[in-house]
């Protein structure tokens, strides 16, 4: 780092809250109200940091009750978010009436069913945080502008089919009118709900309001660039892509940690990836997979990976060492090693190419066993001697290895009793590694686990 450039500021975008929202303290509404439409990214972390873990693992709706039940602080989050889709849109349109606007109530409950419905979609279907925020942000919406939108429709509907207008069409034109009045009626009701629609999807989706406000910020504070960070933009925040390059120049680890808070607190992946795809094309081919087995493992967002892979490409990308080495591990974190393999080939001859092509081809011919006399016959090539890379991975291998010679002895001992302990192991040797989940890197982390759950099923069929 040279003596003129400043140390990279190590970022920290995670809400600042030291306990749970309450059910009885206004400000935590309007705090959850401004997270639904202002920072999505602060719900998923108020669970995972207060609301306790295993609750996608129950796939019925009666174990999620019960889990929910079990676990006050994400019920709690469901019954806010429920009395803001109810309450908001009754209040605000109480408002609009007190200033002499019309109000379709009927639309109004309707937009509320509509929020409350995909509160209870998402915790029966998805989870608490899906359900959460479609449900605030439709029913709030949706109760506040379809009562206006409705009740201005209709008020001018009302006011022509009362108006001198509706006499001298009626006299003049006869049947005639019925085709106009629907024309009209459909004109209007047309450009009000295309109106609504663009501008819900403009806000929802592209938020030019909250770009608009980071980019003042930034000119404002042109010595320190980018103290604001947007949460909601999916516009790219200007020079943002050359300031994380910089950052991973000038210091790796801090970089690497500042990338990780972008993507779990913004939307800023595009300027994100392109900065990370820069500078893997400028590292040293000695360094290449090194480097990009650290981002598969460390990476927050593992559907952004596919990005340094496709480089916002139609397809995958292997005609540099960077992209064929960052396709081969977005290959192993979709479940498909045998085309890992394929990208793996291509940085073969690199350190650590050798080791990740093998590390490929031993999981790919895991994952074709399935059944104990499948994997009783498994011929593998030999693992590296000293592997440098994943070597918690590694380990896991190597504990499949052991499941192979186990599931051998069973398929063929002729000993009950050797075959019974030989069982035991095997299924030990699968639960360790099933319980050891969190110690495997991401990339390859849920191919491992599917291999092993399934080997784990085909021997328990035996015991049954």
């Amino acid at each position: 780092m040279s003596q003129n450039s400043q140390p990279v500021p190590r970022l920290d975008l995670a809400p600042k809250l030291r306990h749970p929202l309450s059910l009885w303290n206004p400000l935590d509404y309007l705090r959850l109200l401004y997270w639904v439409f202002f920072f999505p990214q602060a719900l998923p972390w108020y669970i995972d940091t207060f609301g306790g873990k295993g609750f996608k693992e129950a796939k019925t709706g009666s174990k999620r009750w019960e889990w929910l039940r079990q676990n006050p602080i994400q019920l709690q989050l469901i019954l806010q978010a429920l009395m803001l889709i109810i309450v908001l849109p009754i209040l605000g349109n109480r408002f609009l009436v007190q200033l002499g606007f019309a109000v379709n109530w009927s639309a109004v409950v309707w937009g509320v069913m509509l929020g409350v419905l995909f509160v209870v979609f998402g915790v029966v279907f998805s989870d608490v945080v899906w359900g959460v925020v479609s449900g605030i942000a439709l029913g709030v919406v949706c109760g506040l502008v379809w009562g206006l939108v409705w009740g201005l429709v209709w008020g001018v509907a009302r006011g022509m089919a009362h108006g001198k207008a509706w006499a001298l069409l009626l006299g003049v034109f006869g049947g005639a009118y019925g085709v106009a009045f629907g024309v009209v009626i459909g004109w209007i009701y047309g450009v009000a709900f295309g109106t609504a629609f663009g501008t819900a999807l403009i806000l929802a989706f592209i938020r030019p309001e909250d770009w608009l406000f980071a980019l003042l910020f930034t000119l404002l504070e042109s010595r320190n660039p980018n103290r604001y960070f947007p949460h909601v933009t999916l516009l790219p925040l200007p020079n943002l892509s050359s300031q994380v390059a910089n950052w991973l120049r000038q210091d790796w680890e801090t970089g690497k940690h500042n990338i990780n808070q972008l993507l779990q607190f913004t939307f800023q992946s595009i300027p994100v990836v392109q900065a990370v795809n820069r500078e893997l094309a400028e590292t040293p081919p000695e360094l290449i997979i090194y480097c990009v087995a650290q981002f598969a493992d460390e990476l927050y967002d593992s559907d952004s990976w596919k990005h340094f892979a496709f480089d916002f490409q139609s397809e995958i990308r292997l005609d540099t060492p960077a992209h064929a080495a960052a396709a081969g591990f977005w290959y192993l974190c979709e479940g498909r090693p045998q085309k890992a393999m394929e990208a793996f080939a291509v940085v073969r001859e690199l350190p650590y190419g050798e080791d990740m092509f093998t590390f490929a081809q031993i999981l790919s011919t895991f994952d074709q066993a399935r059944k104990p006399a499948e994997i009783a016959t498994l011929n593998l090539p030999a693992s590296p001697e000293q592997p440098f890379l994943q070597l918690t991975a590694w380990d896991a291998i190597a504990a499949l290895r052991r499941v192979i010679s186990d599931v051998q002895i069973v398929e063929q001992s002729p000993s009950k009793s050797a075959s019974d302990l030989a069982l035991k192991r095997a299924l030990g040797e699968l639960k360790d590694i099933l319980d050891g989940a969190e110690n495997i890197p991401q990339s390859e982390r849920k191919l491992i686990m599917n291999i092993a759950q399934t080997w784990q099923n085909s021997l328990l069929a035996i015991t049954g």
